[in-house]
């Protein structure tokens, strides 16, 4: 599994899938004050949907220089949402 809840962080790891989706949510709503710590190779459009959403604290570099550039920063909270 590459979303994974260990204590106060949900780790992204591998080669995130749009499968995994519904399990970042989940473990956002169980553990809302978790940061999530950016480790994967490739993360889908819709786990950045949902980290847009919800906009945890997020630790870490997104994988790739459009996500880097464009999404990422969206979702950090001291960034305000457009």
């Amino acid at each position: 599994m590459t979303v994974a809840l260990e204590g106060m962080e949900i780790r992204l790891t591998g080669r995130c899938g749009v499968e995994e989706a519904e399990t970042l949510l989940a473990a956002l709503h169980a553990a809302p004050e978790s940061r999530v710590v950016l480790a994967a190779e490739r993360v889908h459009t819709s786990l950045w949907q949902v980290l847009l959403a919800l906009r945890p604290e997020v630790e870490g570099e997104a994988p790739d220089p459009f996500s880097a550039q464009f999404i990422l920063p969206r979702i950090r909270r001291n960034d305000p949402a457009p």
